[in-house]
């Protein structure tokens, strides 16, 4: 059969990031759909993955590639921020293609399917969860019914007559080595690059060696709850393996590591770094970290096998509203994290969650100050986004106003008591970016790492990153 995976078009800096100044940048391949299409591949079917925003594409664009393709299935992938240009999408190809199967998958299937057949009532399925083995019996379904069963694991299905079949979800794969590579080979690597400053020599591959969260209780996470029996990872030598694949096939020259936490086993760690040496595999690569479980000997160890840039969720400057939304971290850890790391020359970036449920103005400041104090390289500042299904949202419910449910990930979609109204969100998270930025001694920090043009290049982009976030 042919099969192609489709990323809708949208506005990735504006919608993604909440800067008005585009740049192109922040794009990565879209691993979901690569796992899904290798054992698709490996069986014979033609497929094909078209990613709408780094090619600047529109829906006629995509049009035109499906005309040249002739596909017997369209998969479609999308996260909440670019819902509306997903439902645009399927209206759009449904009456081209009104014989061709959609089946939409991705975050936003997973979290909103309710919603999804509300506004795209002519799906034909989505698929919610894990999609391994469930897009491959819609495909065994399709070529000997020529249609999709309704009985599929981990599927909504939209039957004959109209009504919406809900099926439970599939287990998940538990060994991830397992698990075929993603089908790197469809990929234009060339047309990928991270926001500016997160890189040192392109191309640069993202990997994920895990699934779900170890500590899976955060409240404002769609993951809490259930993701702690379900924490799988690949083994240190499968994880080396797929750096390996990607250096030798397709002339990767960095990675970034996608797991929620990477450094979250001291021996898995060392044993993944010790076959980096062992391999011979020196190329730089981040990863993401938790400060409750990160260690100075893991940071000295990861520094040595290539690890220069490291992000942390700190989220938040006060106490309270840590054990509020149970982040299992204190002030104290992500202070000793900070500071390890910077001690080692390793780059931080660090998220932080304004107008969480029980904030005020007064401890938005503190967190701003805290993340001053933390000197770490980078800082985000994003209003709260309560997620459907999530202990946040019950709690934002009854802690403030929630304007609007999904529309928006970097706007401000919730107003805690403590705030007058959304403009005093949307002012302190513009306060936050100047506050942290425009300081003198950041300005000079940074002006010393100025030296060759590819990082001007890469400063000049960011400070229109940053210019367009708080304005």
């Amino acid at each position: 059969m042919r099969i192609v995976f489709i990323t809708p078009p949208f506005d990735l800096m504006k919608q993604g990031y909440g800067s008005k100044n585009s740049i192109k940048a922040g794009f990565f391949p879209p691993l979901g759909i690569g796992y899904l299409a290798a054992p698709l591949l490996k069986k014979g079917h033609q497929v094909k993955i078209i990613d709408a925003s780094p090619l600047n594409y529109q829906n006629e664009d995509i049009f035109r590639e499906l005309s040249f393709f002739n596909p017997d299935i369209i998969g479609i992938s999308s996260l909440t921020a670019a819902a509306n240009e997903a439902y645009s999408l399927i209206h759009f190809l449904k009456k081209r293609f009104p014989s061709i199967p959609i089946v939409l998958g991705g975050a936003h299937a997973t979290c909103f399917p309710e919603m999804v057949f509300e506004n795209a009532p002519e799906l034909n399925a989505l698929v919610y969860g894990e999609g391994e083995g469930v897009f491959e019996e819609i495909i065994e379904s399709l070529e000997k019914n020529g249609e999709i069963r309704n009985d599929i694991r981990s599927t909504w299905v939209k039957s004959k007559e109209g009504n919406i079949i809900k099926n439970l979800p599939a287990d998940p794969v538990m060994d991830l080595d397992k698990i075929l590579s993603p089908a790197w080979e469809l990929y234009n690597h060339k047309i990928y690059r991270p926001l500016p400053l997160q890189y040192k020599k392109l191309p640069v591959a993202n990997v994920i060696t895990s699934r779900g969260c170890p500590w899976g209780r955060c409240t404002f996470c769609f993951e809490s709850g259930r993701a702690a029996q379900k924490y799988r990872r690949y083994s240190p030598q499968r994880a080396v393996q797929e750096i390996k694949i990607l250096i030798e096939k397709f002339g990767i020259n960095e990675v970034s590591f996608w797991d929620d936490n990477f450094l979250v086993n001291e021996k898995w760690l060392f044993d993944f770094c010790d076959l980096l040496d062992k391999e011979n595999i020196h190329i730089p690569w981040s990863a993401n970290g938790r400060v409750n479980t990160v260690t100075k000997p893991m940071l000295e160890r990861a520094k040595k096998a290539g690890l220069w840039n490291i992000f942390f969720g700190f989220e938040t400057g006060n106490e309270d509203l840590l054990l509020r939304i149970k982040k299992g971290a204190t002030l104290e850890q992500a202070k000793q994290a900070a500071r390890w790391a910077n001690e080692l020359g390793i780059d931080t970036r660090g998220s932080f969650i304004l107008a969480l449920p029980g904030e005020t103005p007064a401890k938005a400041l503190k967190t701003i100050a805290f993340a001053k104090e933390l000197n770490i390289t980078y800082a985000q500042f994003l209003p709260v986004y309560p997620e459907w299904g999530t202990e946040l949202y019950e709690d934002a419910l009854q802690s403030g106003q929630i304007m609007s449910l999904y529309k928006s990930r970097t706007g401000v979609t919730y107003i805690p008591n403590g705030y007058k109204d959304s403009a005093q969100v949307r002012e302190m998270q513009k306060r936050a970016y100047r506050s942290f930025y425009f300081r003198p001694g950041y300005f000079w920090k940074h002006i010393k790492r100025l030296r060759n043009w590819d990082t001007i290049k890469q400063y000049f982009e960011a400070l229109k990153y940053i210019l367009g976030v708080s304005s």
